[in-house]
């Protein structure tokens, strides 16, 4: 059986009158202070005291933290069983052997009255299955004799708990004295270690219970302006052959729990008091004759609060006083004392206008309207719940009268036409902002000009100005331009071509759209130039130019390169003697050919040059070595144009030096 159900048991044997406490007559709390307290007055405990640290077997502390002792074994405390970080409570590391960790004389307890003991305790070993502390409270009259005890076991938790037990006693007839006793009955070891905070005493008897007419709860609120008095009643259990009854009070300022004069009855009625603040009440009880503290029995407390009397006031402001005609002008009010849901009630010129909120935003404002607000408070105790604001008059300006107009450099272009726009503003102000629209869409950017050279047929341009004049509202140009945009003509072209020397070919290019005129230049080698397929014949190669004129006046050119080609011709001879004139043998650069591959052969059929670049040429060497001078024979493999086909050519030269 735990020492939890033991207390219930003691507490629940057939006891009654048991629902009512007083104050704690002893409350013994360790005091309070850095770590680490001192020790026990001599006889409180049979523990060995050490300052700070961790306890070991057979010792104690007085402490208010204690963390990181015996590898992680007890729990991390870091304050009182109240939360106090600077409280006091004591640390026991439990003997070998059974002992009396804490005894205590009280003095000053009423005899025949029954009381409470309690004490809180905390398990402080964090690891399971160890050795739980087994405690017994006793209350014993001065020669030893029990009057009252409980035992039981202090549970092992997961986290640090503290947690209250105790028991109820009697003291006999002529008893004021009792010793309690505290024994821990486990053995020292692994575990039974503990902490101890907090041991009270307090008078237990009837419950006490009290009410307030007209009110249902513990908490009653009054104004300081009501009149009449709050009616407590009380219903105390049947206990005490004859009751004897104490109001007190707890006023604001005060010091603690005071009697009432002349307050001594089971009801008590309180007068009106005009100091606003928090009241509090209680009923003290005991058998008659003994209604002093040590013996009394104290009801729960019925809180008063005080209200004061609230004077409601409201202020409007607004962020300009001045606004466009039709355009809101928004204001908002600000309550004193207007309660939890202020009502709100705007004015101009003395008649209602809007209500409900703090918000007014009105756009039927005129020049010289004034704006005001009526505040009706819902606050408590609130005598005049209607204040009125301060009063704002208003300047409402006029629309200012904007236009625009736009013109063109062109309303009929062709498509590759770069057409500008401009805007003419009227009455726009020294700085007006515009937004150009090409079929109702944005286009362009804050300026009063828009150029464009990617216009369509039929696009509309628009343009929206806002003047820089108060009040300006934005303005749609009063005319749009439709625009006409002609296509350019299309033309098709063969971009190279290639043609024998001495022969010709019929230029045919493709066409779209409607063309008035045709133009090829140069001339040179063209049948007709004014003809849209003239016969081509070059002696060279030539890059023809064709330019077109539709029948609306719109160009456009194309070019298409028509190469002459000659048979490969090879120079006869070369000297590369470094003067920078004929040094290397190669093709020709007025040849254009793709070589395939160029070798060059000795008398005596020695490969002493090969390359497959067209730009690559023989320096007269092999090996890093001079050749002497003489005929050599060169093989070159090429592309021929014409054809569409590798040729081969074979031929001497002859290297001189």
């Amino acid at each position: 059986m735990t020492f939890i159900l033991l207390l219930a048991a003691v507490i629940a044997d057939g006891q009654t009158c048991t629902g009512g406490l007083g104050d704690p007559l002893v409350n013994i709390t360790f005091g309070a202070g850095p770590n680490y307290g001192p020790a026990l007055p001599a006889g409180s405990t049979n523990m060995q005291y050490v300052v700070g640290g961790c306890p070991n077997d057979g010792e104690y502390t007085i402490a208010n933290s204690v963390a990181n002792c015996f590898s992680g074994s007890w729990f991390n405390i870091l304050h009182d069983h109240t939360g106090n970080t600077s409280g006091y409570f004591m640390l026991v590391n439990a003997s070998y052997q059974p002992s009396d960790f804490y005894v205590q004389t009280v003095d000053g307890l009423c005899p025949g009255t029954t009381y409470r003991f309690g004490a809180w305790l905390l398990n402080m070993v964090a690891k399971p299955n160890e050795i739980l502390p087994n405690v017994t409270f006793r209350i014993e009259k001065a020669d030893g004799s029990v009057l009252g005890q409980v035992s039981g076991d202090v549970p092992e938790e997961i986290a640090p708990v503290w947690k209250e037990y105790g028991l109820n006693f009697t003291t006999p007839p002529g008893v004021t004295s009792v010793v309690i006793r505290m024994t821990n009955n486990a053995a020292g070891g692994l575990g039974n270690d503990l902490a101890l905070d907090d041991i009270t005493f307090r008078p237990v008897g009837p419950s006490v219970g009290l009410q307030v007419a007209g009110f249902s709860n513990d908490t009653v609120a009054v104004c300081q302006n009501d009149p009449g008095t709050l009616s407590f009643s009380s219903l105390v259990e049947s206990c005490y052959a004859t009751n004897q009854y104490q109001w007190q009070e707890n006023v604001p300022g005060g010091t603690g729990w005071t009697d009432i004069p002349g307050a001594v009855n089971a009801i008590y009625d309180r007068p009106a008091t005009a100091t606003a603040g928090k009241y509090f009440y209680r009923l003290k009880v005991a058998q008659m004759g003994n209604i002093s503290s040590l013996c009394s029995v104290v009801s729960n407390p019925i809180m008063v609060v005080v209200n004061e009397i609230p004077v409601p006031g409201v202020t409007i402001g607004a962020v300009s006083i001045q606004a466009c005609a039709g355009l809101p002008l928004p204001f908002t009010a600000v309550a004193v004392n207007g309660g939890d849901s202020p009502v709100y009630q705007w004015q101009i010129n003395g008649t209602n206008a809007g209500g409900g909120g703090p918000s007014f935003a009105p756009t039927t404002l005129a020049d010289g309207d004034i704006v005001q607000c009526k505040m009706t408070s819902d606050a408590l105790c609130v005598a005049a719940p209607v204040a009125v604001s301060n009063a704002i008059p208003v300047s409402i300006l006029p629309d200012a009268v904007t236009a625009v107009s736009i013109t063109a450099s062109a309303t009929q272009v062709c498509g590759d036409s770069l057409v500008s726009f401009m805007a003419l503003p009227v009455n726009g102000g020294s700085d007006p902002s515009y937004q150009w629209k090409v079929n109702g869409l944005d286009a362009g950017i804050d300026s009063a000009g828009y150029s464009s050279a990617m216009l369509q047929n039929g696009d509309i341009v628009e343009c929206v100005m806002t003047g820089s004049q108060t009040c300006s509202l934005p303005v749609v140009s009063g005319n749009t331009i439709t625009m006409t945009v002609y296509p350019l003509p299309v033309i098709r072209l063969t971009p190279d071509t290639v043609i024998a020397a001495g022969s010709s070919i019929r230029l045919s290019p493709a066409f779209a759209g409607d063309i008035r005129t045709y133009e090829w230049s140069p001339v040179t080698g063209l049948d007709d130039p004014s003809l849209p397929d003239p016969v081509s014949s070059p002696a060279i190669s030539t890059l023809y130019t064709l330019k077109t004129v539709s029948v609306n006046g719109c160009a456009a050119s194309a070019m298409e390169d028509v190469h002459v080609f000659y048979d490969l011709l090879m120079p006869g001879a070369f000297t590369p003697n470094g003067d920078g004139k004929n040094d290397i043998f190669r093709v020709p650069p007025s040849v254009p050919v793709t070589v395939v591959r160029f070798f060059v052969y000795n008398r005596w059929g020695v490969r002493v040059f090969a390359t497959t670049s067209s730009d690559g040429g023989w320096d007269g060497r092999w090996n890093g070595k001079p050749q002497p001078a003489g005929v050599y024979v060169w093989v070159i493999e090429y592309a021929d144009p014409v054809i569409k086909k590798n040729v081969t050519r074979n031929g001497t030269v002859v290297l001189v030096r």
